[in-house]
């Protein structure tokens, strides 16, 4: 008998623990936070959004790191939005009135379309349909209903130790929105009719095998296919084509094409410039001129007048010195002085010999500065007035290089600006763009200017970069970006923004760019300077000079010798 009663206690308890190991398994798998836990990984940040309760006890056990807003307060700003959206509701009324203020608060990312995953968590029912028409409204497509499971009363004998343990609080998933991908594959749309396999420009074989290689690498992490194709119109293909996640290269990202797509951060972005010839050298006399200052020449010019108009009065009044010819003999004289700093006679008036020390003493410093600047300027002459501004191009003779997307960028958003409107009058498409050739022609023969992005100059052709000049400043809207268009809702967009950015601020642009370009060489130009040596180039003027005195001197002197003749004949 004794072992009987133990027999049947030990089967009652075990009937028991199963029934609460049952119970506490349900328990477990309607609890928010395990249902949470199944939809999002743990590093996920979690948006909360109450209409206005202050029970967060669902959020106890949760392992996620999250933020709480209740929406019917005002919320002032957010430093940080983030891509997950959980709202608490109670009806369909309720819900309705939460997404309207939600929109209308900071934490709704406009930049975002698809605005992340939305997660509703009610208490009562909602239909499915409801929350499909409700969610499409704002072009969202990724979503989940989660539900209170409703309890009934239970009278039979059998349900009575799982309806003792049965939460009141217990939760479902009802509902989870399907994502509408059609097909697995990344499409780079390629704007430039050439085939990266074969094409010699380097600058497109950098920017492209670098796009095509990271594709690659994306393309396997998600079993995704990576592939390119050519298109003149980027936004036609776009919009009548419906692959779920494309790379594009454009001048700006197109309007229209966040009605269907998201565009993440940008994949590559380069600043567009304008290369332009570096200015002329000074000519020789241009440089003797200008070794010094306007106000500087004027003043010598002045003290040699003075000095040679006084010297001219006191030799005449007093008659003591020899005499010269003429006032304009007195002004040579003065004017050999100036340049040389000396003088081979010594007046005989003590007042002419002061005025004569002083400027000696004068015209010494003056021809040592003279001459060490022009020497200066001789060997590193100074730069004409080159082209610096959009307005200076645009008023040029130059004609100007571009793409079609440059004269489609320009057309579409500064047309009506004057500079603009001159700049698309003269600017000429190339297709493709061969910056290698262009550069040459700017570089070289400076009879023509091209646009480029800065980076492409910095890090694919870096050897061009002393031999131009760049116009960075008011270019207009030319912003070379490659971007990811992923369709609405698409998984990868998050993940996306956080591999371009990874990769932009942790300099992995500037190797990958001098690994394509060390596979194809370089052929630019190589600018190596020699040793200074004055030449024909540097003096060639005074040269031309000399020769134009010598031929006035002739053209004088046959003057002089018929008028003298004439004279002569006259008096005879």
């Amino acid at each position: 008998m004794k072992y009987f009663k133990i027999l049947v206690a030990t089967i009652l308890f075990t009937t028991i623990g199963t029934f609460s190991k049952l119970s506490s398994q349900s328990r477990l798998q309607g609890n928010i936070s395990h249902l949470i836990q199944k939809l999002f990984l743990p590093e996920e940040t979690l948006q909360f959004i109450y209409e206005g309760s202050d029970n967060h006890n669902q959020l106890l056990n949760i392992p996620n790191p999250y933020t709480i807003t209740k929406i019917n307060k005002s919320i002032k700003g957010v430093w940080q939005s983030y891509n997950t959206y959980i709202i608490f509701t109670t009806n369909q009324t309720s819900f309705s009135r939460t997404l309207i203020k939600l929109q209308d608060s900071p934490l709704w990312d406009q930049s975002n379309s698809p605005r992340g995953r939305f997660i509703v968590i009610t208490s009562k029912h909602i239909d499915t349909n409801f929350l499909t028409d409700t969610f499409s409204k704002y072009d969202i497509i990724d979503f989940s209903l989660i539900q209170k499971i409703q309890n009934t009363p239970r009278h039979s004998v059998k349900y009575a130790i799982s309806d003792l343990n049965r939460l009141e609080n217990a939760h479902q998933l009802c509902y989870s929105s399907k994502s509408s991908m059609k097909e697995q594959e990344i499409k780079m749309i390629i704007p430039n009719p050439v085939n990266i396999s074969t094409t010699k420009l380097i600058e497109l074989k950098a920017l492209y095998v670098l796009a095509l290689e990271n594709l690659n690498m994306i393309g396997k992490l998600f079993k995704m296919k990576a592939s390119y194709l050519f298109t003149d119109d980027i936004k036609t293909f776009l919009y009548n084509n419906s692959n779920d996640i494309y790379v594009y290269l454009s001048m700006t990202r197109p309007e229209m094409l966040f009605s269907d797509y998201d565009v993440s951060n940008y994949f590559y972005r380069d600043h567009m410039v304008w290369a332009v010839p570096l200015p002329d050298k000074m000519s020789t006399f241009k440089t003797i001129a200008t070794t010094l200052d306007v106000k500087v020449w004027l003043i010598i010019i002045i003290l040699l007048m003075v000095k040679s108009i006084l010297w001219w009065l006191f030799s005449k009044l007093f008659k003591a010195e020899i005499q010269l010819f003429d006032l304009l003999t007195y002004i040579l004289t003065s004017f050999l002085v100036t340049l040389g700093g000396s003088y081979n006679s010594l007046p005989h008036l003590l007042s002419l010999k002061v005025l004569l020390l002083f400027y000696l003493a004068y015209s010494m410093q003056i021809s040592t500065i003279f001459q060490g600047e022009l020497y200066s300027g001789l060997k590193n002459p100074k730069m004409e007035h080159g082209i610096t501004n959009m307005k200076e191009l645009a008023d040029s003779p130059l004609p100007m290089m571009g793409s079609n997307q440059t004269k489609n960028t320009l057309t579409e958003h500064s047309s009506n600006n004057p500079i603009f409107a001159k700049v698309l009058k003269k600017l000429v498409v190339r297709r493709p763009l061969d910056l290698t050739l262009l550069l040459t022609y700017v570089a070289r023969f400076k009879n023509c200017s091209t646009t480029l992005g800065k980076g492409a100059l910095l890090y694919v052709l870096p050897k061009f970069k002393p031999l131009v000049n760049l116009i960075e400043r008011n270019t207009g809207p030319l912003e070379l970006e490659v971007s990811f268009a992923v369709r609405k809702g698409h998984h990868l967009l998050t993940v996306l923004n956080k591999y371009c950015r990874r990769l932009w601020e942790g300099g992995v642009y500037q190797k990958l760019f001098a690994d394509a370009t060390a596979l194809y060489g370089n052929d630019e130009i190589e600018h190596k300077p020699d040793a200074f040596a004055f030449g024909i180039y540097h003096i060639y003027e005074l040269f031309i000079m000399w020769a134009m005195g010598m031929l006035l001197a002739i053209v004088i002197f046959i003057l002089e010798m018929y008028f003298r003749f004439c004279l002569t004949t006259n008096t005879t």
